[in-house]
């Protein structure tokens, strides 16, 4: 019993780790104009705009009050090499926000 859990190890870590690189056609961080910010010891982390403007960047107590500020997007798996959650979503929360021009639109 012991050694089928042994073989089992790799394909559960794959899994977990998700793929080495995004599937194609799938929208990455960068494909929006972010980077990947690490959150906590595990490596988990978001995605967050890398331009570097204050503006950008703005604690939540100062977003604006018509709650269309796009500080961070999902990733799926949540690290590094993880793709946008709610890919068909992106295009339309970005375009909509107040600080669109933070973010990247991806080609249409």
């Amino acid at each position: 019993m012991r050694w089928a859990l042994l073989l089992a190890l790799p394909v559960l870590a794959s899994l977990i780790a998700g793929p080495a690189h995004a599937s194609p056609g799938l929208l990455t961080c960068s494909d929006v104009g972010g980077v990947f910010v690490s959150h906590g010891v595990d490596g988990r982390g978001d995605c967050e705009p890398a331009d570097l403007r204050a503006a950008c960047h703005l604690p939540p107590a100062q977003w604006p009050a018509d709650g269309n500020y796009v500080a961070e997007l999902m990733l799926t798996p949540p690290f590094p090499n993880g793709v946008l959650s709610n890919q068909s979503f992106v295009p339309i929360l970005i375009n909509g926000a107040d600080n669109k021009d933070c973010w990247k639109l991806p080609a249409s």
